[in-house]
């Protein structure tokens, strides 16, 4: 926001940036510390995973639109594999997954035309928090 002085300085952006465009590109700068050598075509998320708010909107969207009949309530006893206590499920497959679908033995659909990429990333955080509780 301020900027930097000193050996490394830095040219001060609050006043050309909007809250949500520092917001976006903190997550980003955080993203690329946590994924250093890894593969740059990698989506990356337009907020902080962690934002109680964007996994709340996540959860929401979850239960109205993938709980039921394939995944279940709070993403436990559905058709598909539970989502609570799973480590294996990275942001970039959760998101390619739900923007693409799948194919072969376990369909889904693609729901990259009918959710935005934000909506996408709220389910994605959902998930992501969902992996951190244990599993039932």
């Amino acid at each position: 926001m301020t900027g930097k002085h000193g050996d490394h300085p830095m040219p001060p952006w609050g006043t050309v940036l909007d809250a949500k465009a520092i917001d976006e590109l903190v997550a980003y700068v955080k993203w690329l510390g946590e994924h250093q050598g890894t593969d740059a075509t990698e989506p990356v998320p337009p907020f902080d995973l962690n934002d109680k708010a964007r996994i709340e909107a996540g959860h929401t969207r979850f239960n109205k639109t993938c709980a039921g009949y394939c995944h279940g309530y709070d993403g436990v006893g559905g058709r598909a594999p539970d989502f609570k206590g799973r480590t294996d499920l990275t942001t970039k497959l959760a998101f390619e997954t739900i923007y693409n679908g799948r194919v072969g033995a376990d369909v889904m659909p693609p729901w990259g035309g009918a959710l935005s990429d934000e909506q996408i990333w709220e389910l994605v955080a959902y998930l992501h928090y969902l992996g951190t509780l244990p599993a039932e």
